[in-house]
Formats: structure tokens, sequence, C-alpha cells
């Protein structure tokens, strides 16, 4: 709960990602550290990720800094130290009510830093020095590290396919999110790597997607032919940007990532009969002003690695007589088009990538000027 607690609070809508490279002991490694604004509206860095590069799990180690747990963050004004706790080692004292590391913990140290408060971009220096703490065998090894590229949403910023490795793998395989900005446009995402563990040999590049960046968890792992495999889940949207989970689903066809095109907001897999059946829900109005659900579900089978459409269906529900009838043709293609905001009391006001088309919206039966809500 603690580690998943940590993790959450590290995901702000504005931050940076800083990819350094180096060396602990001979092994290379790469280490990314999340930079994000505080209350007082400086950049402070409250999270990090490592990896050892000839490690064939590629397992990312998540690392909380220091002031995360035992002191505030905005304490130092200037600071000139950074110091990182392997998530590993940090637990809940129940007793004194308090977030505490272990005695024999691991952990970064980088020091005599140089901080450029004012500028994002060079927020954290060119070079980090210092050591990693090795707490099980007592041992203290110096770190150098070079910075090798920012991730950033600065309007000025742009760059073209900078991979990101992901959090999540297989005993075999482990993924990149492939990430690129355009100036004044958003961060995306454009495409995932498959690597072999083993050798690091690229085996497939699923490319020409245009979702939203999350970092590093872009993807999830779940088997949805109930083969024993995990497939591939890629998220579209941030999330909440959108109702649903909205996952591009990949089937695992022997390490191979083979697209499925199931269509739908939520996707629910029934392993009884192989089905999937893909659910969209429109929230909306009738000409009598009384308060409905419009709900598209289509249907899929699975037959020989595939998944075949068989049929699309709609209902609207009344949510005041808890009545239900078959759409009307204008009702089910409203919900086709409709995106799927946030509901917010302001119909003006819609979630993050939820502009539908040149800025207008889609409420209660007609298209509305939308204004990105962006908080």
């Amino acid at each position: 709960m603690l580690i998943s607690l940590l993790l959450i609070i590290s995901f702000p809508a504005l931050s940076s990602i800083y990819a350094y490279k180096g060396y602990i002991a001979d092994n290379p490694i790469m280490l990314y550290l999340e930079s994000t604004l505080n209350e007082l509206n400086k950049n402070q860095v409250n999270k990090g990720f490592w990896v050892y590069q000839n490690d064939p799990e590629q397992q990312l180690n998540v690392l909380s800094a220091e002031c995360e747990f035992i002191r505030s963050c905005t304490e130092d004004d200037h600071p000139t130290s950074l110091v990182l706790y392997d998530n590993q080692d940090i637990y809940l004292d129940n007793i004194a009510h308090k977030i505490k590391v272990k005695d024999s913990s691991h952990y970064f140290k980088f020091i005599n830093m140089h901080i450029e408060p004012a500028d994002d971009q060079k927020f954290l220096p060119e070079t980090l020095n210092g050591y990693w703490f090795d707490g099980k065998n007592d041992q203290q090894y110096s770190v150098v590290l070079q910075k090798q590229f920012v991730i950033n949403d600065q309007p000025n910023t742009e760059f073209n396919q900078i991979e990101l490795l992901q959090l999540e793998s297989l005993d075999k395989l482990y993924f990149t999110a492939v990430l690129s900005k355009q100036k004044n446009d958003k961060i995306k995402l454009v495409g995932i790597n498959v690597y072999n563990k083993k050798n690091h040999k690229l085996l497939q590049h699923i490319q020409n997607l245009n979702y939203s960046y999350n970092k590093f968890n872009s993807i999830i792992m779940q088997d949805i032919n109930f083969d024993g495999e995990p497939d591939l889940a890629i998220k579209k949207y941030h999330f909440n940007a959108r109702l649903g989970d909205n996952y591009d689903y990949y089937l695992n066809d022997n390490g191979k990532f083979k697209a499925t095109n199931l269509w739908g907001s939520n996707i629910y897999f029934n392993n009884k009969d192989k089905s999937a059946t893909g659910t969209k829900r429109c929230y909306d109005y009738d000409e009598n002003e009384q308060k409905i659900i419009i709900q598209i579900d289509s249907v899929y089978h699975y037959r020989n690695k595939h998944y075949i459409h068989k049929k699309n269906q709609c209902q609207t529900h009344y949510f005041d007589t808890n009545v239900s009838r078959q759409c009307t043709e204008n009702e089910y293609n409203a919900c086709l088009l409709k995106r799927n905001n946030i509901i917010f009391e302001n119909p003006h006001y819609i979630g993050e990538d939820n502009i539908y088309h040149k800025n207008m919206a889609w409420d209660k039966g007609k298209l509305v000027d939308g204004v990105v809500y962006d908080d």
C-alpha cells in the first residue's frame, strides 16, 4: 500500500523527466529523475527510477526523494544535495505513525549540485556527482552521471522519437514508450518498442500511434484471450481524461503483438464464451429535458487467434423512470461521435484530449464551444 501511494503521488500533471547515464562499479546504469513544481512554484525532485543497462530483466527500481517522507521538500530554497532512497527500503512505522527507511537501506546521494530553479530545461545540472550506497553489503560506490535528455511539456520544447523504459515487462521482453513533441504541442506517445531481454534486440516497433503521454506507465499487460500469456494494452489518454479505461489492445502471438482493433471506452472479456464486448456510454438529455444514458455495445467473438466483430447494439436508459428502450438512429450516431468527457457542471469545459472537432464539444444533442479544462 505504501509503495502504491508513493507511486500515485509521483505523477502530477506538470513535471519533467531528466535522463542520466553512467556507472556503478563499472556497471552501466540509466537514472531517471522526475521534477515537479511545488506549492511555492519551484522545481523539486521527488521521484526517481533507475536500471542497470546490462540487467537482463531491465527492471526499473523506484526511488523516492528523502524530503518526501523525512521533511518538507520546500524547506531548502537552494539545495546543494539530493538523496533518493530505494522504495523497497521505505516502510510505515505503525507505532510512531511515520514513514521511515531501514537501517541497511540503499540510496543515491548527489552532492555539490548547482540547481537552476528558474529554468525547467536546466533545473538539474549536466553532470551528477555522488555515490550509491549498497546497504545490504555496506558498500559505497562513486557515481558520475551525464545528462542524456529531458522530457517536458514546455511550449518551446521539441524532440523526436525519445524512448522511455516502461515499468511493465514480461519474462523475456521489455518495452519502451516512443515519445515525440512539436513546439507548442503536447507530448505524444507515437509508438511502443518491444525488446528481447537477453540481447536487447529490437523485436517489434508498434508505430503510428497518437496517444497521450503517461510517463513510465503507458502500458499494462493483460491476458485478454485467456491462453495464459499476457497481452499488451496501450493507454490512449491520461488517467481520468475520459470516461472508461480506453486501452488499445494487442494479442501476444508468440512474442509478436497483433492489433485487435477492438472498439469501446471499456472492453469486457468473457472467459466462458471467449467473447469481448466494447462499451461506450453517453450522458445526455432528450427533447423533454429528461436525463438519459445511451449505451452502445460492440460484440466480438474470439476465433483462430483473432477477435471477430459480430454485432453492435444500443440501448437508451431513462434515469428518472428506470425504463430502457432501443436507441434511435440519431441517438446512436450522436453517441458514436461524442467524446467521453468527464462530467462537469459547465458543459463547455471538457477534459484534456476531449476537444471534439474544431474546438467544439457535443452536449445535449448539439455542438457547443469547447474549452480545454487542463487543471
